[in-house]
């Protein structure tokens, strides 16, 4: 699910442009879904109440995910996480030195990882559960290296 990153567009600096945004693998939906249709079953039970509480945990979760944004610009990597409280991991593009990817079985199974941007001083950015993580690799490297020059 391509979509725009309004939180990380409000805060580029001058001559920072947006290179990349991220898609979500669709496996990530998954859980708020089953945790929305196990609140919907007890909702119908003696007690309701724990019905209300999956429900409002898969509105969360979902909103979680809504909310993270994983962009590449001209100048940074960045991550943002967070519905209320908001947490971002930067890292410059001159600082990053490696791009790994960890995929373990069932990621290579349904084609989905996590990218990690290794930077100096052990510093690290992480998109996690992303689509395709092998051809976002390479993407990226070319978008960091043309931004290094």
């Amino acid at each position: 699910m391509s979509k725009e990153a309004v939180y990380i567009k409000n805060t580029l600096a001058k001559d920072e442009e947006i290179k990349w945004v991220a898609d979500l693998h669709w496996l990530v939906w998954v859980w708020p879904v089953l945790w929305l249709l196990l609140g919907l079953v007890f909702l119908n039970s003696p007690s309701p109440e724990v019905g209300g509480v999956f429900c409002l945990v898969a509105v969360w979760i979902f909103l979680s995910w809504r909310k993270t944004e994983y962009v590449v610009t001209n100048k940074r990597v960045i991550a943002k996480r967070g519905v209320i409280a908001v947490k971002t991991e930067e890292l410059r593009n001159a600082k990053v030195e490696s791009v790994y990817i960890k995929q373990g079985i069932l990621d290579r199974i349904f084609g989905l990882g996590t990218v990690v941007f290794g930077g100096t001083g052990g510093s690290k950015v992480q998109f996690k559960y992303i689509s395709d993580p092998r051809q976002v690799k390479t993407h990226l490297e070319e978008v960091i290296e043309e931004s290094s020059k």
